[in-house]
């Protein structure tokens, strides 16, 4: 009898280290600030190129250029393009008609990741990216209070401030971020290596370890403790980008794609996980359109704009998908309660529906920007006067700079260049400007436009580019071939609130990237 007893318990202690029960096994993986434009179309034209933004630009685009979008996306992210999107769905390729963004209005990370785990945007409480607890009660603290998962949830995370906005203190259930050591219950020599490691290792970013660590410890944690629930956010995509390395930058999502081909790997090699893991991915915000990849936040054009895929168990294998949503990253919390099986209500009261890639909805309205805008013939009998820029200067509440014209003309003459050192107040003011631009050398020139608040670009009457509303300092840019010759170029600009200011910058034939200097520009 007593060897029957024994007998039982090793058999049962097996079962339970090899996954015998039935509860769902998930793994949430983020990526911080990653495009969906890279995701879906791979290496942008505009930038992988650009010497400013790559090291060494030929070297970038023989690593990750093709002629087609299906072969750029293949090469950036080869375990995306051939597993994921063969074994679940994606949505968020914009370009199909497939939408999914953020609705905080702040654009940036822990306002995002609070979002996406607390199933609503706080914006009131959660203003910040400040490391400090989070006010808001996380889908991952209801798992680790449901007897199925208690002592089974854990997180990992490159950027600091994840632990706090998931609130695994509060919860209850170990997380590691910043240059913090493993969480994992059973140390391994490999976990005491990595240890040593990172903490001999360079902190380049004060708040963030690279994500070489984080997946480390997270690939080395699933194998020996065996979480039921793992959250692993990667960050380097986000850092390269601020410091505008597209060419690290894509390096990072490279990588980050092996990363998760290797949890994966590890996952469905281990019994505990095989056949009974959900794979949630997405990311925190977007980021600006072509040069301004840099920036993300409430003032930058895209950055609400992400992008969510899901494979595994009990996932539909729908690929790449189309004309459906919108949807939003709120949504992700509930989508999280639906694989786990438990119940989640955010603390503003309102469920959600868990993300459903058939919903097709009202689509928002898009926004693409026009890059191209072809060549440009020089004007003819142009008659410049002088050097300088003709304006008008107007005071007034506005909130775009078409609203101008209907302002009273405070000041008006010829200024040296588009500047707004001559305004008479600090908030509420604006200025129409219009010149001859001189070009000596015909060929292709890229215009860019950055303002806080509003702003457009007119050349030889063509509106060029669109960087009105109110908004924090933000650059859009456009392209186009330029005849020899004299050429109108137009600027309208408004001011509302605190942070001001007004760049016009160009390149072209012989031209470095630089302000438009004073010795081109005409007044008529």
């Amino acid at each position: 009898m007593m060897k029957k007893l024994l007998y039982s318990l090793v058999m049962l202690a097996v079962l339970a280290s090899c996954g015998g029960d039935n509860d769902p096994r998930l793994v949430i993986i983020t990526f911080d600030g990653l495009r969906w434009q890279e995701v879906f179309d791979g290496a942008d034209s505009v930038l992988v190129g650009n010497p400013k933004y790559a090291s060494n630009p030929d070297a970038l685009k023989e690593a990750f250029w093709r002629p087609t979008v299906e072969e750029r996306r293949q090469a950036l992210m080869p375990f995306t393009w051939s597993y994921i999107v063969e074994n679940g769905y994606m949505v968020g390729n914009r370009t199909k008609g497939s939408q999914i963004q953020v609705t905080n209005a702040k654009n940036y990370s822990y306002p995002g990741y609070s979002e996406m785990f607390c199933g609503y945007a706080d914006d009131e409480r959660v203003a910040s990216n400040d490391p400090v607890p989070n006010p808001n009660k996380t889908v991952l603290e209801v798992a680790s209070e449901d007897p199925r998962y208690k002592g089974s949830v854990m997180v990992y995370a490159s950027w600091e401030s994840i632990r706090y906005a998931v609130n695994n203190d509060r919860g209850g259930f170990p997380g590691s971020s910043k240059y913090e050591p493993s969480i994992a219950k059973n140390q391994t020599p490999v976990l005491q290596l990595i240890d040593e490691m990172q903490e001999g290792m360079f902190h380049y970013w004060g708040s963030e370890r690279f994500d070489a660590f984080t997946y480390a410890y997270a690939i080395e944690t699933l194998k020996s403790d065996h979480p039921k629930v793992m959250y692993i956010g990667f960050g380097d995509t986000d850092e390269w980008a601020h410091a505008g390395k597209y060419d690290e930058y894509l390096r990072a999502a490279n990588y980050t794609d092996k990363y998760i081909r290797r949890i994966v790997e590890t996952c469905e090699s281990d019994p505990f996980y095989k056949g009974k893991t959900t794979y949630l991915l997405t990311c925190d915000h977007g980021r600006g359109y072509l040069s301004n990849f840099t920036n993300h936040g409430s003032g930058v054009r895209g950055s609400q704009n992400t992008w969510f895929m899901a494979f595994g168990k009990g996932v539909e294998r729908l690929g790449e998908t189309e004309n459906n949503g919108p949807f939003y990253n709120k949504q992700f919390a509930a989508t999280i309660a639906k694989v786990l099986g438990i119940d989640f209500t955010p603390d503003n009261g309102e469920k959600l529906e868990p993300i459903d890639p058939t919903f097709k909805g009202e689509p928002i309205e898009e926004y693409f920007p026009q890059t191209d805008f072809g060549k440009l013939p020089a004007i003819a009998n142009a008659k410049p006067k002088g050097r300088g820029v003709s304006y008008t200067y107007h005071e007034g509440q506005v909130k775009s700079v078409n609203e101008l014209e209907g302002l009273e003309v405070k000041a008006r003459g010829v200024l040296p260049n588009f500047q707004i050192s001559s305004a008479r107040v600090a908030d509420y003011y604006g200025f129409q400007y219009r010149a001859l631009l001189k070009i000596d050398k015909g060929g292709p020139y890229v215009f860019a436009l950055t303002s806080d608040d509003g702003s457009t670009l007119w050349i030889d009457g063509k509106h060029v580019i669109d960087n009105d509303g109110s908004h924090g300092s933000n650059t859009e840019e456009a392209r186009m071939e330029l005849e020899a010759g004299y050429h109108r170029i137009e600027v309208k600009y408004f001011q509302k609130t605190q942070g001001q200011g007004l760049g016009v910058v160009w390149q072209g034939p012989s031209i470095e990237e630089s302000a438009v200097p004073d010795d081109v520009l005409f007044h008529e």
